[in-house]
């Protein structure tokens, strides 16, 4: 007899047992049963009972019949006892009601969670998963600024504290193949004019909103193509633009993110994109896509005939022991189109940054070099390289942007093609026995695992660990000026520490020394200057 088979009998036959107690003797099964026969016509109390053999004792599995005697009867205590022995026996493991996950009454699936650096709930095989999580990032940042830069900046550098990130995420599987994820980021903000005067609050306003982040659903394993991506995503151009912001080895990103990767809309943009592994063990990767550009942070667009084509291809030239040891090459190119808005003639594209170190609500950090230009469309090419060598990180990246038919005005002559360009170099060194890990299905770093956690007995205080230890330092330039189109030139230096108490909680404490060169640009000629800014901050993703 099968285990499933023998399993229902043994679960019907306990369930006749309870419904039976009440009318069966105290002392069953050592007594005869009896099944009551009904007369119709007869009274009540003429109601016969036919007596009826005791019934044989059914088996939970058959190792457990062996041990038992062959005519014996069974106990409902006995019953319970022989099945929790088979269970913990392991007999019972691959019946659908005993082993893990089993499925609902009802026919869905049933959820189990668990833990997997961040909380989620799972179906046997994974076909079903949902995880509900978020990050926060807490900063404070102080400046010693030259008098000649803050004079000449509409907004000026300030110490302070503020949350860089606070989001909220749910993301999972359904039906094996459709994944989804949809983010929230609470800490956005904007400037508006005080319509209302008012003489406690004069010039401005200035507030938090609500943004999109991740809000997109994918099809898993399409043929030919790989995953298919809709909604609100992250274009496929440049490394640290596609690194989480979760797992960032400086406070901030290089200029390149700001300028050309970011924008006015956090880096996000509405499209249908593609991306799959290949090669041996998945060394290459290609994600393309086509996007609607944005310049805000909620995904909206109505400018008539915007577009973007996006596309970046990688390769792994060398994969040593799971990724200890690797080199990470790749090149990545976009097409698209400036941004058009209804009822406004032309098409206009802003190219700014922020800072290494910033404080306070987003509209208030400074922008130390900046320009916007009318011109039809534009053009990107960058060029990435990463290699991991034991506790050794490095990584580069260098692009190049050409926007056609520029002007600053959209009267003013078409003056050509305007080349803007920026890059950076950092490199990276653990203290402690770990590494930077990759990701092959991105093509990018990916969260931090410690060797050892602050505290590795979870129970007390009495198993310390150190975290894990990293230094780093980068070099990131951009360069603003072509034709007397001149939005400015930064040269950056930044040196940071990193302690990652586990894999879900980190400290970072940054230096950045940056050289505001605007001698040729007309609106910022004397603005020329050091910036040196001191920033921390403690985060948390789960």
């Amino acid at each position: 007899m099968s285990r499933i088979t023998s399993w229902t009998i043994s679960a019907s036959w306990t369930m006749m047992l309870a419904f039976a107690l009440p009318v069966v003797a105290a002392d069953w099964p050592t007594q005869s049963a009896a099944t009551p026969t009904w007369d119709d016509e007869a009274p009540v109390d003429q109601v016969s009972f036919d007596e009826v053999p005791a019934p044989s004792p059914i088996p939970l599995h058959a190792e457990v019949t062996e041990a038992l005697p062959d005519e014996a009867a069974v106990s409902i205590g006995q019953l319970v006892e022989e099945y929790l022995a088979a269970r913990d026996a392991g007999l019972l493991a691959d019946h659908p009601a005993t082993a893990p996950f089993a499925s609902a009454a009802d026919g869905f699936p049933s959820f189990t969670p668990r833990w997997n650096h961040g909380l989620e709930w799972v179906t046997p095989e994974e076909d079903f998963r949902l995880h509900i999580g978020g990050r926060y990032q807490f900063d404070s940042a102080a400046f010693a600024v030259d008098d000649a830069v803050q004079d000449n900046l509409a907004v000026p550098y300030g110490d302070g504290v503020d949350f860089r990130r606070g989001r909220f995420r749910m993301d999972g599987t359904i039906y094996k193949i459709i994944d989804f994820a949809t983010e929230i980021d609470f800490v956005n903000s904007f400037r508006s004019d005080n319509l209302a005067a008012s003489i406690t609050n004069p010039g401005f306003t200035e507030a938090t909103t609500v943004a999109l982040t991740d809000f997109w659903w994918q099809v898993r394993d399409v043929p030919i193509l790989g995953a298919v991506k809709i909604g609100q995503q992250k274009e496929g151009i440049g490394f640290e633009h596609l690194v989480s912001s979760r797992f960032l080895p400086f406070m901030e990103r290089s200029f390149n993110q700001d300028t050309f990767y970011g924008g006015l809309f956090n880096g996000f943009t509405p499209g249908i994109s593609a991306m799959r592994n290949f090669g041996p063990q998945d060394r290459g990767l290609i994600h393309y896509g086509l996007y609607k550009p944005v310049n805000n942070v909620f995904g909206q667009s109505s400018g008539t005939g915007d577009y973007a084509v996006v596309g970046r291809l990688t390769r792994l030239l060398a994969w040593e022991e799971e990724g200890r040891y690797l080199l990470h090459v790749g090149v990545s190119g976009k097409q698209s189109t400036a941004i058009s808005q209804p009822g406004v003639p032309g098409r206009v594209q802003a190219y700014r940054t922020r800072d290494a170190v910033r404080s306070g609500l987003s509209q208030d950090w400074p922008v130390p070099a900046g320009i916007a230009l009318y011109g039809d469309d534009y053009q990107q090419v960058n060029a990435e390289l990463a290699m991991v060598a034991g506790p050794w990180t490095l990584q580069s990246e260098y692009l190049v942007s050409g926007h056609q038919d520029a002007r600053t005005r959209l009267t003013d002559p078409v003056a050509g093609t305007v080349v803007y360009h920026g890059g950076y170099i950092q490199l990276l060194r653990y203290l402690t026995d770990d590494y930077d890990r990759y990701d092959k299905k991105s093509g990018v770093f990916g969260r931090v695992l410690p060797s050892q956690n602050l505290v590795r007995d979870n129970r007390h205080w009495g198993g310390f660990g150190g975290g894990a230890w990293q230094l780093g330092a980068r070099y990131n330039f951009l360069d603003l000026n072509d034709l007397g189109f001149n939005g400015g030139v930064l040269h950056n230096q930044t040196y940071g520490l990193n302690w990652f108490l586990n894999p879900n909680i980190k400290a970072q404490f940054n230096y950045s020394a940056t050289y505001r060169d605007v001698a040729e640009t007309v609106a910022f000629s004397e603005g020329s200057g050091w910036i040196h800014g001191f920033g921390s901050r403690v985060a948390m993703d789960f």
